[in-house]
């Protein structure tokens, strides 16, 4: 499994909960970290063997991965998306191996690739239409497959939709926990959680705007979990609204599921996603959620707004209203919620993707 760094965001968490599912099922299962960095770095699961690449990118990794597959000869690479599934295609080309490769692809490519600047906006997609034919493509959500199919009709019959391993025993244990912000102490205002990383993608910069409405008629904080790039921009536009009493910036957390659990609404504010594995576990929570209708994947989750509320992308009176609201009033749980989140199940992501490499490995390896 490759994996271009150890960050604290979903994409990554989400290959090393499937490496840990792997690994149980007794499979051997090599880690291959192209820069061990990042807040996952202390913890690798069980049961794997950690093998870094130290390069500072995943195509500069290319001449390890070849030395690696051609000394180990395994079964299957995994890589997620254009930015470590093509490295992965090209070793397995010049290594000359029966290996079979499996890109994860975790977000909307046409969203995705609007940040391609220069000769990328053309080769890239040239190169994914050429090399990802000789691939197996798991589509992290229905609306993931839909728009990369949309872009590389191709590519069809190589796509199929393997939901993310998110739902665990751990998972709802670590939700128990009591987490370490006065904020949540009992007796305090009602307090609003969002977690992602901190960029553009997350809509933080609209939660903000909305949130400084919400405090004008309704007494409440926000909480904003997480770290990147747009941290300073952010914490500018927290005190433009004047919401530094009531609004904290509060870095990557190793549990933040203690921090949802123990708040009164949970908001996913995001232009654009993949499968918001946050949203999931915010369900698995019992907070009310409320999430942007954006593709993709949200809707998916929340089954078109049975389990919470849908918010049209970037409005953000919509938004705040929302939050108001839910503030106020907290929706009841429903009764089904639980049945509904076990197709989000670990084991049941593992089983999925395990039979997705036996049926590739009783087929003719791509030419």
């Amino acid at each position: 499994m490759l994996l271009p760094n150890l960050r604290g965001d979903g994409a990554v968490g989400m290959m090393l909960a499937l490496a840990k599912g792997f690994s149980g099922y007794s499979h051997q299962v090599d880690l291959l970290i192209v820069r061990a960095e990042g807040e996952r770095s202390s913890s690798m699961p069980d049961g794997v063997t950690v093998i870094p690449l130290r390069a500072k990118r995943p195509l500069f990794a290319v001449p390890a991965l070849v030395r690696y597959l051609r000394r180990t000869k395994p079964d299957f690479l995994v890589a997620t998306e254009h930015y470590s599934g093509l490295p992965a295609l090209y070793a397995i080309i010049l290594a000359r191996t029966h290996t079979r490769c499996v890109i994860r692809q975790d977000n909307t490519w046409g969203m995705d690739s609007q940040r391609f600047t220069g000769r990328h906006k053309i080769v890239t997609p040239w190169m994914v239409g050429r090399l990802f034919r000789r691939s197996e493509i798991v589509a992290v959500s229905k609306g993931v497959a839909r728009d990369f199919v949309d872009h590389f009709p191709q590519l069809a019959n190589n796509v199929q939709v393997i939901y993310n391993p998110v739902v665990t025993a751990e998972l709802r244990e670590r939700s128990l926990a009591l987490p370490e912000h006065p904020w949540l102490a009992p007796g305090e205002p009602p307090v609003v959680v969002a977690v992602g990383r901190l960029t553009a993608a997350k809509g933080f910069d609209l939660l903000i705007d909305a949130f400084a409405r919400v405090t004008a008629t309704v007494r409440s904080r926000l909480l904003i979990l997480g770290e990147g790039p747009d941290r300073s921009a952010l914490q500018a536009r927290i005190r433009a609204h004047d919401l530094e009493s009531a609004c904290q910036l509060v870095g990557y957390q190793p549990n933040p599921l203690a921090f949802i659990a123990s708040a009164n609404v949970f908001v996913l504010s995001s232009r654009f996603e993949g499968l918001p594995t946050v949203l999931i576990e915010a369900l698995c929570t019992n907070t009310p959620v409320i999430a942007t209708d954006c593709p993709s994947g949200p809707r998916e989750i929340l089954a078109d707004g049975k389990y919470g509320m849908l918010i049209p992308p970037n409005d953000v009176g919509l938004l705040a209203q929302a939050i108001s609201e839910s503030v106020r009033r907290p929706p009841p749980r429903d009764a089904n919620l639980n049945a509904w989140l076990q197709q989000f199940a670990a084991d049941t992501s593992v089983k999925r993707h395990l039979a997705l490499f036996d049926a590739s490995l009783a087929s003719l390896p791509p030419s």
